[in-house]
């Protein structure tokens, strides 16, 4: 499904579960491209790839400010596979986003393994 505006999906969608992540905003100026001239996204932007390929139901993300975002899906199925793909980080938190909300454990560490997934050649 193609991703939907924040402000949109969250009037519309009360039900959905929301995922934080802390990630860098950037990139180092050394990762700019890949191997094959490909302009590497931000941490943020390469989860939203992996996002479109991967949910089969309505979300939106967006980005948080001081590096980070929040991604929200409305069905089961896709909440199950954030959490099986990066896993998460205690339960569900208390945050200004949702009351549905949980810290998935996707950081900058894991950008290399996600992009070469996603065909990058780093």
């Amino acid at each position: 499904m193609p991703k939907k505006s924040w402000n949109k999906f969250v009037g519309t969608c009360q039900s959905a579960i929301t995922f934080t992540a802390k990630v860098s905003a950037g990139l180092p100026k050394q990762l700019q491209f890949d191997k094959n001239g490909k302009k590497l996204p931000t941490p943020y932007g390469l989860f939203v790839e992996w996002a479109e390929a991967s949910l089969t139901g309505d979300w939106s993300s967006t980005s948080i400010r001081g590096g980070g975002f929040a991604v929200s899906v409305e069905l089961q199925t896709d909440a199950q596979i954030v959490m099986t793909t990066f896993g998460t980080i205690g339960a569900f938190q208390k945050t200004t986003v949702s009351n549905r909300t949980i810290q998935v454990n996707y950081k900058d560490s894991d950008y290399a393994g996600l992009a070469k997934k996603l065909g990058y050649q780093l």
